[in-house]
């Protein structure tokens, strides 16, 4: 039977299975398309594969890098788990304490335990830090217990892990034994100690030597100047002079070694007194104006601004830097000029800046030479030394005194040109109420009215001498012969101040005011002590106002120098002081016509011709009555008889003037501290000349019988 499907049908069956081609083809070609993606996919996985190989390759490279790092560096590495509370440390932390070989997790606690108890806050502090934030690195250096004791520890770490909060977490980092190199910083520190105390140990011997070297000295200028006085040959006069210039030239030396010194040694003291700028500058350059007119220079003294009438600082030792400067630049200026500038820079609020600048036309100093010459015992050439002479410890001293009081020392210099050396120093400017007192010509009778003063001296000539001064400054005056009288009147009240000689018998001033300081303590009671005393060298001053004190002043007393100390010691503003004095010397050629200087000594009494003549009468009984002492005591060699009334004798002398006779009297003091009995006596023909002089003179005082 033939069968045969209609047209319709046969179109229909056609388009259905072109339909179907056509899907198939689609789903061959996303079939393609998936097997492209797939060994894409498989290329992909590959090289992650291969990366993610070699990534973990370099990674174990690196790990073994820093094992090998860490092991030859001997670092112990930790963790600390924040929220467990542990530590985990490396197995080199148990070979570091000696117990614990092996790695081991630690609670935080018994971590803390170990370490040294002076340690722990560092410690506890410096983790604090890190975990807050305000230390980038927990760094400490921190002792902890190990099987043979306490080692020192360098721990360095960092935060390595937080939580979603920013919270720290977990904190990574490393322990190094360092306790080789903390043993030797203490060794060198020791060292350091060791070296700086015995600096300190030689500074003060040099001091104390340089002290004691200077008293002998003194009495050789003292006895050379008697001799040049005597009737001498003219070949004995010039071998006096050369003597004379040699011990002088000497002294100079040893002040600097003393000075020196006491720089060296910490004990160089500076002050803050009130002075008057224009005075000091007159009296600081007058002696180099003469110096310089006889040597043939040109020499002027200039001020630039405003300077201020008056100002608080250390006059004395701004003197020394300005007068060595200016005698440096006087002595390697051979034709030219030298001058000496104060130039105000500015004032800041209660203070001002003044520079101080000394100028010259001398030799200079070349640069390479420039940054050594405020060295110790530093000069420029040798060739300075030979044909100046000199230690080279005056610029030394010059810059550490100007270090000290604030300031720094600069030079510019240009050879065969000449110098400059300046320095800047800021200081407070003395206030209102100061000033009269500076500018005070002359002291009012009335200065003092009804202030109530306990004089303290056990020899009746100063005694004398200080009660008219005081009397004629309106003061009520009681007298007191030893420290131990002192402490009793100070105990009965009523006094506003004390006059305190150092030296005096049973008890001495320095013990006394000390009783006196100890007694107030824990009172409102303090009553001002200045001290009177012929110790007048660097130093002396120091030891008064250790003991207590609050002013000094030399013997010879002026009355203008005693009214600043009483003043200052009173309105405890500041201690006014004396500064030590050079021997003085008279100039070259001038000779010397009298053993005392009457007018001076009138001047000292206030002009009182009448208190004038009670000093002589009493200092004719006091010389007659010490003399015939000393002439006991040197028959008798009783050394501390001879001391004892050499001292009184030297301070009473110094008191009227008769200074060639007190430095005679300090020589035969020095000789009777050494028991040199060969020395007294050659001095004390001397000493008899020149006491018939002095009793001479004094009789002249006195009205005629």
């Amino acid at each position: 039977m033939n069968f045969t499907l209609p047209e319709h049908q046969l179109q229909r069956a056609l388009k259905e299975l072109q339909a179907e081609q056509q899907r198939t083809a689609l789903l061959s070609q996303r079939l393609k398309q998936q097997e492209g993606e797939l060994k894409r996919l498989r290329a992909t996985a590959s090289r992650e594969s291969n990366s993610r190989l070699m990534a973990e390759e370099a990674l174990d490279e690196t790990q073994d890098r820093l094992g090998l790092a860490v092991s030859a560096a001997k670092l112990a590495l930790w963790e600390w788990d924040i929220h467990a509370g542990t530590v985990f440390l490396s197995e080199r932390w148990g070979e570091m304490l000696g117990d614990r070989p092996l790695p081991a997790t630690w609670t935080l606690d018994d971590l803390m335990s170990r370490v040294h108890p002076d340690d722990a806050t560092r410690v506890r502090e410096a983790v604090q830090h890190t975990l807050s934030g305000a230390s980038e690195r927990y760094v400490v250096e921190h002792r902890v217990q190990a099987a043979q004791g306490w080692i020192w520890i360098e721990s360095h770490g960092i935060v390595t892990a937080r939580d979603m909060l920013g919270e720290p977490t977990r904190l990574t980092g490393t322990h190094a034994d360092v306790t080789v190199r903390k043993t030797a910083q203490e060794q060198m520190q020791r060292a350091r100690e060791l070296a700086e105390s015995a600096s300190r140990a030689k500074s003060e011997f040099l001091a104390n030597m340089s002290h004691e070297v200077r008293t002998p000295l003194n009495g050789i200028l003292g006895l050379t100047r008697l001799l040049a006085d005597s009737e001498v040959t003219p070949e004995q006069a010039e071998y006096l002079a050369l003597v004379d210039n040699s011990a002088r030239i000497l002294l100079t030396l040893l002040n600097d070694v003393l000075d020196f010194s006491k720089i060296e040694a910490g004990k160089m003291a500076v002050e803050a007194i009130p002075f008057q700028l224009d005075r000091w500058l007159d009296e600081t350059a007058a002696p180099y104006l003469v110096a310089a007119r006889e040597k043939g220079l040109r020499m002027q003294v200039r001020t630039e601004g405003r300077l201020p009438p008056a100002v608080i600082g250390d006059p004395g030792r701004l003197r020394q830097v300005v007068t060595n400067l200016l005698s440096n630049a006087i002595k390697f200026t051979d034709r030219g000029e030298v001058e000496l500038a104060v130039i105000e820079r500015g004032a800041q609020g209660s203070q001002v800046r003044l520079r101080f600048e000394v100028s010259d036309t001398g030799v200079g100093i070349s640069l390479d030479k420039q940054a050594t010459v405020f060295g110790a015992f530093d000069q420029a050439d040798t060739s300075v030394t030979r044909k100046y002479g000199g230690t080279g410890l005056g610029l030394a001293i010059c810059e550490r005194l100007v270090r000290l009081m604030g300031g720094g020392i600069k030079l510019v210099s240009v050879p065969d040109k000449g110098s400059v050396f300046a320095f800047e120093l800021l200081l407070a400017l003395a206030d209102d109420e100061t000033l009269p007192l500076l500018r005070r010509a002359q002291v009012p009778a009335d200065a003092f009215k009804g202030l109530r003063v306990l004089l303290a001296d056990d020899n009746a000539v100063n005694e004398l001498l200080m009660r008219k001064m005081l009397a004629q400054m309106g003061c009520e005056v009681a007298v007191a012969r030893n420290g131990r009288e002192v402490v009793a009147r100070w105990e009965q009240g009523g006094l506003d101040l004390i006059l305190m000689d150092v030296q005096m018998p049973e008890v001495s001033g320095l013990e006394a005011s000390q009783q006196i300081r100890e007694r107030e303590r824990g009172t409102n009671r303090r009553t001002p002590i200045v001290a009177l005393t012929a110790h007048a060298l660097v130093g002396d001053r120091e030891r008064c106002l250790e003991a207590g004190m609050d002013g000094y002043v030399t013997k010879p007393v002026e009355t203008q120098q005693l009214v600043e100390a009483m003043e200052a010691a009173r309105k405890g503003t500041a201690v006014v002081t004396a500064q030590p004095q050079a021997v003085s010397q008279p100039p070259s050629g001038t000779p010397v016509q009298t053993s005392i200087d009457a007018q001076k000594l009138l001047q000292r009494m206030g002009g009182d011709k009448e208190a004038l003549q009670e000093v002589a009468v009493a200092m004719r009984a006091d010389l007659t009555q010490r003399m015939a002492l000393l002439e006991e005591a040197l028959t008798t060699r009783n050394a501390e008889l001879a001391r004892i009334e050499t001292h009184a004798l030297k301070g009473s002398l110094a008191s009227i003037t008769a200074e060639r006779a007190a430095m005679l009297v300090k020589a035969l003091e020095t000789a009777a501290r050494q028991k040199a009995w060969d020395l007294f006596q050659r001095a004390m023909p001397m000493l008899r000349l020149e006491a018939r002089r002095i009793d001479s003179e004094l009789a002249d005082l006195l009205p005629p019988q």
